[in-house]
């Protein structure tokens, strides 16, 4: 019986399960990018055969075929799609089971009687001549019969995407990579695993880094510790305090190489309640040990006169390292009501060093931003109404675990379109900045044991699949792309054209094309992504004033 193959070229938000129906994704035949752009799309495949796979191998033709990379989209077990009690009705599946995510960089695959997808990156030069350009994508079988051709037009328009010019930033874990690969902290190896992350980082847009100047004080049990990654080197000798700045000369140098414009400088209080301080090592009249953390109360003298001593130093440091007005402080991430004396207490300390620099903090009450506790919010998601409302200044925003209803999340168990809708919803809420907590985290909840994130992508029914890192580590020290990750980068190229439009047109005309299918909030938006591919296709064509 003769093999009878399918092929569909489908949109860069689908997102194929092995047993859905082939008719269920609507097929694609145009689309419009920018120069500069990096443009994604699918392909689906299935093969008649139920005994066993045949293999398919994945060609594509056209001038943009030398940029263009070929993804198979592996499907990965997920056990927590999302909390039991903070889904909604748009997720692809509540239940465990295989969700398409990691890509693999290849262009061979083994197919059967199930939906396969294929994933492609359009990477479109800034100089690239404007035009309409056919891709064809060609499957072939083992033997090198043709069994499938399918093409699309993209018309790359006359107009140069800009670079982000909100800041971004997901938070980098440095331990996570020295443990997962076996290496010691800042030696060689670890330096070079740490800019082969740093550089796809960079690539995905993503300008603003988490600079651990002392151990990052999240994500870590109380009475813990995890791996020291502190970049100042300090001395206390009869009582006074030395610092040594060469690794972290080091650090900067090499995201000023690699494009990183903002430091997020790592937090100087313990998470949830700003009640102590973070580990902090110290070389103590000749012998390296902990100098403070959780035994040592966030205002004590000792903690308070040490970072009365640090912060004037650091900031000489960082200005002359030639990021002066580009870093920020945090305080304490994610204060409750119940931790609000405690936060303003330990902020009180060093309030009047960091006057001049923004200080922001991770929060989700709007009351701590009108009794002035946190002057610069990052405000989660779900919780960002009243802020939207008042207009206030500076916003960012934030999701994180329990951002899992109503909302755009990377969750695996979403619809692409719910990832990739976020762009436009930070444009029409006039954000200027965004974090998440989770680039490459691959601890257990807490961080008290490494875990396989190949096979345990929620840190152990900790948080929800997709919200820990969006890169997987491959053997070599370099990181694996995620579909879930891609989705979001598709999110901020949205925002990237949006913004280029509104400088070629006016913030009136991209605000109607944002909201000609009805209002957007953060928690209200069109469920399809049709809306996403008629937004974009006019956004483009108003930026490039066609």
């Amino acid at each position: 019986m003769n093999t009878t193959y399918q092929l569909k070229l489908t949109s860069g938000m689908t997102k194929a399960r092995l047993h859905d129906s082939f008719t269920a994704f609507p097929p694609l035949k145009e689309a419009t990018a920018l120069k500069g752009d990096r443009y994604y799309f699918s392909a689906l495949i299935s093969a008649t055969v139920k005994h066993g796979g045949v293999g398919a191998h994945v060609g594509v033709e056209g001038t943009l075929a030398p940029y263009i990379t070929t993804y198979i989209v592996e499907q990965v077990p997920v056990k927590l799609p999302h909390y039991r009690d903070k889904g909604d009705l748009d997720y692809l599946d509540h239940n465990p089971g295989l969700f398409p995510d990691l890509l693999t960089k290849r262009n061979h695959l083994y197919v059967m009687d199930y939906v396969h997808q294929v994933y492609f990156e359009v990477k479109i030069p800034a100089d690239f001549t404007a035009g309409d350009y056919p891709i064809t994508v060609v499957l072939t079988d083992d033997e090198g019969n043709e069994v499938g051709r399918e093409s699309l037009t993209l018309s790359v328009l006359d107009a140069v995407l800009p670079a982000l010019d909100i800041q971004c930033t997901l938070w980098f874990h440095y331990d996570c990579l020295a443990d997962y690969y076996g290496v010691k902290v800042f030696s060689e190896r670890h330096w070079e695993i740490i800019e082969n992350y740093l550089s796809a980082y960079a690539e995905s847009g993503y300008n603003t880094i988490l600079t651990p100047i002392f151990t990052p004080a999240l994500d870590t049990k109380v009475g813990g510790e995890r791996p020291t990654v502190q970049l100042v080197g300090i001395t206390l000798e009869n009582g006074t305090y030395t610092f040594d700045f060469s690794l972290l000369e080091r650090f900067l140098a090499l995201t000023k190489k690699l494009g990183i414009t903002h430091l997020e400088i790592a937090h100087f209080f313990t998470q949830w309640g700003a009640a102590h301080a973070p580990k902090v090592m110290a070389t103590i009249d000749g012998a390296y040990k902990r100098l403070f953390g959780w035994e040592t109360d966030a205002t004590s003298e000792e903690y308070v006169t040490f970072l009365r001593t640090l912060i004037p130093a650091l900031c000489r440091k960082l200005d002359a390292c030639g990021y002066k007005g580009h870093y920020f402080f945090h305080i304490s991430d994610e204060p409750k009501p119940t931790n609000l004396e405690c936060y303003k207490a330990a902020k009180a300390g060093i309030a009047d060093l960091l006057a001049g620099y923004p200080v922001r903090d991770a929060l989700s009450h709007y009351e701590f931003y009108e009794q002035g506790v946190v002057e610069k919010p990052i405000v989660g998601t779900d919780h960002a109404a009243p802020f939207v409302e008042h207009e206030v200044p500076d916003l960012w925003v934030y999701y994180c675990c329990s951002q899992g209803k109503d909302v755009s999340h990377r969750f695996y168990a979403m619809p692409g379109y719910r990832t990739r809708v976020l762009g436009a919803q930070m444009y029409k809420a006039n954000v200027t900045g965004f974090l998440e907590w989770g680039y490459n985290f691959y601890y257990s909840r807490l961080s008290q044991y490494l875990v396989n994130p190949f096979l345990i992508n929620d840190c152990d029914y900790a948080f929800p699949a997709g919200d820990a890192y969006v890169v997987y580590p491959a053997p070599d020290g370099t990181p694996i792309p995620s579909l879930h990750g891609i989705l979001f980068e598709q999110a901020l190229l949205d925002l990237r054209a949006l913004k280029l439009a509104e400088a070629k047109v006016g913030r009136e005309k991209v605000l109607a094309a944002v909201l000609a299918a009805g209002d957007i909030t953060f928690t209200k938006y069109p469920r399809n992504e049709e809306y996403l591919l008629n937004l974009r296709d006019t956004v483009n064509r108003l930026a490039a004033g066609n």
